[in-house]
């Protein structure tokens, strides 16, 4: 009995993953949002322990897969192709949406990390929204551009401002910067390094992952990547998820004819390991916490409604003139908050390192949970009933 007691945990989460799909198929809730939910009912019903330290450890791992698969979505050289018009746009959109983070954060008197919590970004749901209405749309097509930036971006605000909180405004906060700066100049020059190797001896690529590969060598080359980019973020005491990023950019990057690779990425991830991180999310949820303290869903709302207002803001300010119409500027707005993934992840730091209380972190879920929820019905809605064709001029009438 005492060999079966540890296991049980996880066969609680087993079943509650398994669950998960055909739950959220069903309500048409994001398999995201049913994974917290079931992880919220499995710790209220006793069945799971979010302190019991196995289950901490997998959920740390699933976490890094979750930020690797992140970064298997972005395609530096696709940067290239984006064109300077376009990036420049991007770039006013995001100082847009940071000045007014800032702004909020100062006069709120927020804590700092809701500086990177108010604007973050995620693909998760946008691809789910691209399944579901298709990648011709002008506001998908712009949300997936926008997504992919805005992911690097939420992850480099995410690491120094957790420099800021480990350290504070000192000297040793400037030696983090420093080396965390050389770090990503080192990263640079491996990319150009490997450019050059990989266009002088093509065939190393092949060595590194062959096509015609039957010993799974492209998995252990990918873990192999994956874990010496999470020592060497260990070792210079930034964060391990910018290590476990950067693995899955440079995967992206420079192996993109392993075309069967991310499904078997994203199988293994999204099979066990990433659904385990969101269900033990869920588990530290205190439910008797929230029943005493309604004003824990009441700060949810207004961390939503705070993200929508500075992203419809922005919106307007950058992209009105491009979209040439409200409703589609509108449905841009709403596509690009839902940030499910990154709001979990960085609700989850900001607890681990001490920088937001238990109340507020909950709230964050919360928050997370009613964006998966609200922001897709009022997608759905935008998208059915505004038939008429919109131009500005009709617009603003």
């Amino acid at each position: 009995m005492e060999v079966i007691t540890p296991l049980l945990p996880f066969v609680a989460i087993a079943i509650l993953i398994t669950i998960a799909v055909p739950l959220s198929t069903a309500t048409k809730i994001p398999i995201v949002v049913t994974e917290i939910l079931l992880g919220i009912i499995g710790q209220y019903l006793g069945f799971i322990d979010s302190h019991n330290s196995y289950i901490t450890l997998v959920a740390d791992i699933g976490l890094l897969f979750l930020m690797f698969l992140c970064g298997l979505e972005v395609d530096l050289k696709s940067f290239l192709s984006m064109g300077s018009k376009f990036l420049y746009q991007a770039l006013f959109y995001f100082i847009s949406l940071y000045s007014l983070s800032t702004i909020a954060v100062i006069t709120l008197q927020l804590p700092l990390i809701f500086i990177a919590i108010l604007p973050v970004m995620s693909l998760g749901m946008i691809m789910a929204l691209i399944r579901d209405y298709g990648k011709n749309k002008p506001w998908l097509n712009l949300a997936l551009k926008i997504g992919v930036l805005g992911e690097v971006i939420s992850i480099s605000v995410l690491v120094t401002l957790e420099g800021v909180y480990r350290y504070g405004f000192n000297w040793r906060l400037g030696e983090n910067l420093l080396i965390l700066a050389i770090f990503l100049v080192c990263i640079v020059g491996i990319f150009k390094l490997a450019n050059i190797l990989f266009w002088w001896f093509p065939n190393l690529k092949l060595l590194l992952l062959p096509y015609n590969d039957s010993n799974s060598q492209d998995l252990r080359f990918v873990f192999m990547l994956l874990f010496i980019f999470i020592l060497l973020t260990t070792g210079l005491h930034l964060e391990k998820v910018l290590g476990a990023f950067i693995a899955g950019v440079i995967l992206s990057t420079y192996f993109k004819y392993k075309h069967t690779l991310p499904q078997k990425l994203n199988d293994m991830g999204f099979g066990f390991f990433v659904p385990f991180f969101f269900v033990y999310v869920g588990t530290t949820i205190h439910i008797p916490s929230v029943l005493e303290s309604p004003w824990i869903l009441l700060h949810a709302l207004y961390l939503i409604c705070g993200m929508l207002l500075i992203r419809i803001s922005a919106s307007l300010l950058v992209f009105l003139r491009f979209f040439k119409s409200i409703k589609n500027t509108l449905l841009f707005a709403l596509s690009d908050c839902m940030p499910l993934t990154f709001l979990v992840i960085t609700s989850s730091m900001g607890l681990k390192f001490g920088i937001i209380s238990q109340s507020l972190y909950t709230s964050c879920i919360f928050g997370a949970i009613f964006e998966g929820i609200l922001f897709s019905v009022a997608i759905k809605v935008i998208h059915t009933l505004w038939h008429k064709p919109t131009n500005l001029k009709k617009d603003m009438l």
